[in-house]
């Protein structure tokens, strides 16, 4: 991926262009139409984060081997879908097909009197409970990057004070009366 669009500055492989293209002025018509969709810049990653994935920090390798269970440690949901097994247990590499609808599975708020909290019910607890689920669940990856991807999503995912809000209200329902709260999360389409 060598060649940027002049619109949006998406890279893309010499062999996108449009036939109208040329190699002073490469034209594109996947990514903004040229210039006809204007889409707001993505904020940049978070320091902590392009260090794990770039190199720059000494547990580098250790995160890239494990990025999916590090991604998976601190998701907020689990995924639903139906699965097309004949192309799940064919022979060759992995391949994953999703039959139909793709959605989020965010179970109940508080876990189930005994079981450990998972998903989104971890962000609950505070700081430190967080941690230690984590690495109870998760005792293969290193602890000073979960610690470091904790601080990290703390600082900069929204969604986490919506929880620890969440977890404030229903600590100042009486104790013995049922806690009913529910989370409703709405797309603001002007938002980027």
């Amino acid at each position: 991926m060598t060649v940027i669009c002049p619109h949006c500055q998406a890279l893309h492989f010499d062999a996108e262009k449009l036939t109208k293209s040329t190699r002073n002025s490469p034209k594109f018509g996947m990514c903004c139409l040229q210039g006809q969709v204007n889409l707001p810049r993505l904020r940049d990653a978070p320091a902590d984060l392009l260090n794990l994935l770039h190199g720059h920090h000494p547990l580098s390798d250790t995160f890239k081997t494990s990025i999916r269970q590090y991604n998976a440690a601190f998701a907020f949901t689990s995924l639903g879908v139906k699965i097309d097994h004949a192309i799940t247990n064919a022979p060759g590499p992995y391949s994953f097909r999703i039959n139909r609808e793709l959605h989020h599975l965010t179970g109940a708020l508080l876990p189930i009197e005994g079981n450990l909290p998972v998903y989104a019910q971890l962000y609950f607890y505070d700081h430190n409970q967080q941690l230690a689920f984590y690495q109870q669940d998760n005792s293969r990856l290193d602890h000073q990057i979960m610690a470091s991807l904790q601080d990290m999503l703390a600082r900069v995912n929204p969604f986490i004070g919506l929880y620890k809000q969440a977890r404030q209200i229903m600590g100042e329902v009486p104790e013995g009366q049922p806690q009913r709260l529910s989370v409703k999360l709405t797309a603001d389409f002007g938002d980027p």
